[in-house]
């Protein structure tokens, strides 16, 4: 069974009337590198994403560099086999021009905000067995310098991932290796043909799963940015198929008739940054409570708001504590998924009107 898995990236009219993004030149199609014979990664672990100095550049015109990569499976280069799989051999990429940089924070409410190379727009990734493909719309490299090389693959992990924490995880695809991205440029339609996923490595559980973009920075590999996709994946040691309906645990809550899985951690800074896993409790069909050590003491509260007159569904989010969480909510029907993060000592109601189309 062919199992998919969507993350459009959607901005608001306000944002994008303040990112102009001009293209020019004509698109090319690059020939992928032959597959190497690598076996794929074992369990891995890389941290990254509060390093200083990686703040995003100044706004100033941008120009233009080709896309050059490879696919590779696992993490290293070794001897290259035989000719690369015909599908593998078309991968559609193009070259464009960014007119200017945003200022910080004016990005794709999906990305991760503190991104200095970051993975923009529309993404997707496709499997059936061991075989599928994935890809993102633009890497941007926000930075004053040249990146380091670059990679991209889809990878799962057990546990919600939380910018600038240790992220472990397991790779599911083969990996596209790019070259170093220079300041203000930009790869657009990144795509990786058609590649090896490898399923029957993933042991059994439920996993998160991301499109990942690692950089090498002095030898060492660190995580740049990622995209979370709305729907889970659950393995069996054999096989894996994507999660596409809302079971609520302790855990997890399902509200409008299970169309929104709604799930949430917190990292309590008066308690040496414990993070923790809070609990659910659903109050209505709309509405639903998170709550850590007493289940009649609620420290946050979601609701979805369906019946609006903008196509989208409204998120508000009132809370009770100013301990640092996020709250990630997960479209199952429209397929997509953003999470919302209350930072330490916040006090104020988190609302967003404009990302999730409905119906």
């Amino acid at each position: 069974m062919m199992t998919t898995g969507l993350a459009p990236r959607i901005e608001s009219f306000c944002r994008l009337a303040l990112r102009p993004l001009f293209v020019l030149g004509a698109f090319l199609v690059a020939a992928a590198a032959p597959a190497l014979a690598s076996s794929p990664e074992g369990f891995s672990t890389t941290t990254e994403g509060s390093v200083t100095g990686r703040g995003k550049a100044p706004s100033v015109n941008a120009r233009s560099q080709e896309l050059r990569f490879q696919v590779v499976r696992g993490e290293g280069i070794s001897s290259e086999v035989a000719d690369p799989p015909a599908a593998a051999a078309a991968v559609s990429v193009g070259k464009s021009v960014r007119a200017g940089v945003p200022p910080n924070g004016a990005r794709n409410l999906l990305d991760q905000p503190q991104c200095t190379i970051c993975l923009e727009g529309s993404s997707s990734v496709t499997w059936n067995g061991s075989v599928g493909s994935f890809g993102v719309e633009h890497i941007t490299n926000y930075r004053s310098t040249t990146t380091g090389p670059l990679d991209l693959r889809v990878v799962l992990t057990p546990t919600l991932p939380v910018w600038g924490e240790t992220i472990t995880y397991r790779s599911f695809s083969d990996v596209l290796s790019l070259d170093p991205l220079l300041s203000l440029y930009q790869y657009t339609n990144v795509a990786s043909g058609s590649v090896t996923f490898y399923p029957s490595t993933i042991p059994a559980g439920t996993y998160y799963q991301l499109l990942y973009l690692r950089e090498n920075a002095g030898g060492s590999w660190g995580y740049v940015d990622w995209i979370l996709f709305p729907n889970l994946v659950t393995c069996d040691g054999a096989g894996c198929s994507t999660v596409t309906t809302c079971v609520e645990d302790n855990d997890t809550m399902c509200l409008i008739g299970g169309r929104y899985r709604i799930t949430s951690i917190w990292k309590n800074q008066y308690a040496g940054g414990t993070i923790s896993t809070l609990h659910k409790a659903t109050l209505t069909g709309a509405t639903g409570a998170f709550w850590l050590t007493d289940s009649d003491t609620y420290e946050y509260l979601i609701r979805i708001n369906t019946a609006t007159d903008n196509g989208r569904a409204w998120i508000a989010i009132p809370t009770f504590t100013d301990v640092e969480f996020w709250i990630l909510v997960e479209d199952l029907v429209g397929g997509q998924a953003k999470t919302y993060h209350s930072v330490p000592g916040n006090r104020e109601l988190i609302y967003d009107p404009f990302f999730f189309i409905y119906p």
